[in-house]
């Protein structure tokens, strides 16, 4: 029943084809149980009337721009006007039993719009019914004030209101989300047709019908074939909104439709629900029936109340299930109150979501990934319907139970219906609920299509043909998501946004949190440097002994740097041996150049975790210090560190002592070595340092308390080293084994590449294929014949597992080259490969490639 766009229809012309827009709040017309009077100017000129009112109040003919006096008299004009003295559109003022001339009683309704006053006149209600209708009200209201559910107080509701108006039929309608129905209470006359449980299309109540049932929750209709009485007015004046007036007329088509059902007289009460049309209580009589206004005001009161009564009973439903909700939500928020990734909890808490809401399965969406429970979706499908959904852009819940219409892009399945909750804006996280098909009959009270024939009122509704029952097997298509689900999908979209935000808090704080920490690291790493090349400055800068060959003289400074190495990654924890002991050699050994220049002697202990790195860096200053300015700078110097460990209070003493160096003053100025030992090891350790700059020699005293050393175990209890392929040896001179060999450099250091490429080249007179990236390795093992390679193992931020791959599915021997410590491997696959650790001089790169070919011959 849909009119054209823009097309004009005048009330009481309407057919099916337009019925959609037919202008029924403005009739200009009632229905002949009463008449009508509107006045303009507070009162003073009547400007529309009723046809029917002479002969309804037994009087004589009234003209245009009468007085409110004139018409009803002072007395009656009096009253009109105290009633009219609310400003309220939406309810009338009712008078029940007034006095007006010429001995006529009648019950109004008074309306007050702007400066005009709209006077509805009815048949008085007799007394007794009155008190009748009192009795009745106050039962019917004690049956329904403590229901036990929603149905069964509806049942008792018509009953009651069967018993208290005389109706034939009493149905409650309740209206779906499309605005289609369902009758889902019915009492009725015993020898009546049941219309329980039959479904009504939308288009039986048009969008404009069911917007007056909100506005004017009561409509009644005494005769169906009443003929309508037509309002005189003044000429000019704008239509008569009738919305709320009780005798407007109805659409002669709605008139029509009643009487194709043999329905003669009816009555409508709406029933509203936090302000939405919910339902109607819908009476049916098989002959004329008209009410008096006493009993239309109480069948309104009885539908406000039972109005309230559904509101009520749905907000203790509600308040239920979110209390549920709650406590599965803190429950889920209880297990998880330091992790950033949902995904391990959801798939702990997902299967008690079915308690809450309705659903099959269930499932939830991160860039992390998707975690399902119940029956659910594939990833890829997941994300194709939230794509689809747009959910990230919009950031509103979705859901459809007809998924192969809504999405059709998604493959066949039994899932037919879904509801998207996202949770974190502009991202796809979201949880998703799936429902399965849900196969019904439902059974329609006529053609659920309304496909009509011309009959014999033309256009019209033909008799019977609109009120066959039909029945329609529905399939692919899931129950409906209610306002609840709906309701409750909200409350765990605003717990979940909350989840997402903390989330996103605490990864902040952790970005916040290592950006200080790389902030200082970068600090302490640019001095390390700044000292490591300084004392690699020094070492260059001493002239070796004049018979000290080129080659004697690289080689030393290559091993000091080397030892430098080890000192880092001691200091930084690449290393499994944690002792004071190897702590000092390996801080001292670029520098113990004779013997008894540098003497370390104390009992095996090893140091905590925790005490490591202080330790390191400040035995590393020491020494880088030494090697600049002290003992160590000079070849006459002595460097004696003696430590010793109380095994009753567990604390260890340790004391530097430079000797026969150059002469020592007190510095000016205190840098990162003086920080060390001035406060570090009493803030990290709770230990003490005490440091004298005596002329012969720097004297530094420290002493750690018992928690940051204890005693090597003897060597059975002492854990095993971690197993490590050792480098093999080579069986002959590496310039026999590797002359005209192959081999592939992959480093993407040009400077160590090309150090390495010279040596090959120029001393072994092998031939080198240096390669910068992983790609060109790959090209270079397809275009050439590659008898060896050394593949470092970080190469422009890329691990090169592909090349090793590829090379051990070709059978070429290779090792890694590596800064990050021996103990770091690609994956245990490679685990048997020889590691290089960088630094290395192109001597030792030599060496392990020979060994290889000694291997693999």
């Amino acid at each position: 029943m849909t009119g054209k766009d823009g097309e004009q229809t005048v009330f009481g012309q309407a057919d099916l084809t337009n019925c959609d827009r037919e202008p029924i709040h403005i009739p200009a017309s009632i229905q002949p149980t009463g008449c009508v009077m509107v006045f303009a100017e507070n009162g003073r000129s009547l400007v529309r009337f009723s046809r029917n009112v002479a002969d309804f109040m037994k009087r004589s003919a009234l003209r245009l721009g009468m007085s409110l006096e004139e018409c009803v008299g002072q007395d009656a004009a009096a009253r009109i006007l105290t009633l009219a003295g609310t400003e309220d559109t939406t309810s009338p003022e009712i008078a029940f039993d007034v006095a007006f001339p010429g001995h006529q009683r009648r019950d109004i309704a008074v309306h007050r719009a702007a400066d005009t006053i709209i006077i509805e006149f009815e048949d008085a209600t007799p007394p007794q019914l009155h008190a009748r209708l009192s009795v009745r009200q106050r039962r019917l209201l004690e049956c329904a004030r403590d229901p036990e559910d929603l149905l069964s107080m509806l049942r008792d509701v018509a009953v009651s209101m069967r018993q208290m108006f005389g109706y034939d039929r009493v149905m409650v309608y309740r209206f779906a989300p499309d605005w289609s129905g369902q009758v889902i209470v019915e009492d009725r006359r015993d020898d009546l047709e049941s219309f329980l449980g039959q479904h009504f299309p939308s288009s039986d109540i048009p969008a404009q019908a069911r917007e007056l049932y909100r506005r004017s929750p009561i409509r009644v209709i005494g005769d169906a074939h009443y003929q309508a009485v037509p309002l005189i007015e003044k000429p000019g004046i704008a239509p008569l909104d009738m919305s709320f007036m009780h005798l407007r007329a109805v659409s002669p088509i709605h008139c029509e439709y009643l009487l194709n059902m043999g329905v003669h007289a009816s009555m409508s009460v709406s029933l509203i629900v936090d302000g939405r049309l919910w339902g109607l209580i819908a009476c049916h009589h098989y002959s004329p029936r008209v009410l008096f206004m006493a009993e239309r005001i109480a069948a309104k009161m009885i539908g406000a109340f039972i109005g309230l009564q559904t509101v009520s009973l749905h907000r203790s439903q509600r308040l239920s299930l979110s209390q549920a909700a709650h406590r599965f939500l803190s429950r889920f928020l209880h297990d998880m109150p330091d992790t950033l990734d949902l995904l391990p909890r959801a798939r702990e808490h997902l299967p008690g979501l079915p308690e809450i809401i309705s659903c099959d399965g269930s499932g939830v969406l991160t860039d992390q990934g998707w975690v399902s429970v119940g029956l659910a979706l594939s990833e890829a499908d997941v994300r194709t319907l939230v794509a689809h959904a747009g959910t990230a852009a919009s950031n509103q819940i979705w859901q459809s139970e007809w998924l192969a219409r809504d999405c059709p892009a998604l493959p066949p399945s039994d899932l037919c219906g879904a509801m998207i909750i996202p949770f974190s804006p502009e991202q796809d996280d979201c949880l998703v609920l799936f429902r399965r098909e849900m196969v019904q009959t439902v059974v329609w009270g006529g053609d659920p299509a309304k496909t009509y024939s011309t009959g014999p009122h033309g256009i019209r509704l033909t008799p019977h043909r609109s009120f066959e029952i039909w029945t329609e097997e529905v399939r692919h298509q899931s129950s409906i998501w209610s306002a609840s689900d709906c309701e409750l999908a909200s409350l765990f979209r605003s717990e979940l946004v909350e989840i997402a935000a903390r989330s996103s808090w605490m990864k902040l704080q952790e970005s916040l949190i290592a950006d200080r920490t790389q902030r200082i690291v970068n600090d302490e790493l640019n001095h390390r440097v700044k000292n490591v090349l300084a004392v690699v400055g020094s070492l260059l800068g001493r002239l070796p002994p004049q018979q000290t060959s080129a080659a004697d003289y690289r080689e030393s400074i290559q091993g000091r740097i080397q030892a430098l190495a080890n000192a880092h990654d001691l200091a930084v924890g690449t290393t499994t041996d944690a002792s004071l002991r190897h702590l000092l050699a390996t801080e001292t050994a670029p520098y113990a150049s004779g013997e008894g220049k540098i003497v370390l002697t104390g009992p095996d202990i090893r140091l905590t975790e925790k005490a490591l790195t202080p330790l390191a860096l400040l035995f590393h200053e020491l020494t880088t210090n030494a090697a600049k300015y002290g003992a160590l700078s000079t070849p006459s110097g002595r460097l004696s560190v003696r430590w010793t460990h109380d095994a009753l209070s567990g604390t260890c003493a340790i004391q530097w002592q430079e000797r026969d160096g150059p002469l020592v003053q007190t510095p000016h100025r205190s840098g990162f070595g003086s920080l060390l030992i001035d406060r570090a090891i009493s803030h990290d350790l709770q230990g003490t340092t005490r440091r004298s700059f005596d002329p012969e020699g720097v004297y530094v005293e420290i002493s750690l308390p018992a928690a940051t050393v204890m005693v090597v175990p003897a060597d059975a209890d002492r854990p095993p080293a971690p197993s490590q392929k050792p480098v093999p040896a080579a069986s002959g001179r590496p310039q026999d084994l590797l002359r005209d060999r192959n081999i592939l450099i992959l480093e993407d250091e040009f400077l160590i590449a090309a150090d390495l490429e010279y040596t090959l080249q120029s001393q072994i007179q092998a031939h080198a294929f240096i390669a910068p990236d992983i790609r060109t390795a790959l090209d270079l093992l397809k275009t050439q014949t590659i008898d060896l390679a050394l593949l470092d193992m970080n190469v422009q931020g890329v691990t090169s597992t592909p090349v090793a791959a590829d090379l051990a599915a070709r059978g070429i021997p290779f090792a890694f080259a590596t800064g990050y410590g021996k103990e770091k491997s690609l994956s245990p696959s490679f685990s048997d490969v020889p590691i290089l650790e960088k630094p290395y001089a192109p001597a030792e790169a030599v060496s392990i490639l020979a060994a290889l070919m000694t291997e693999h011959a």
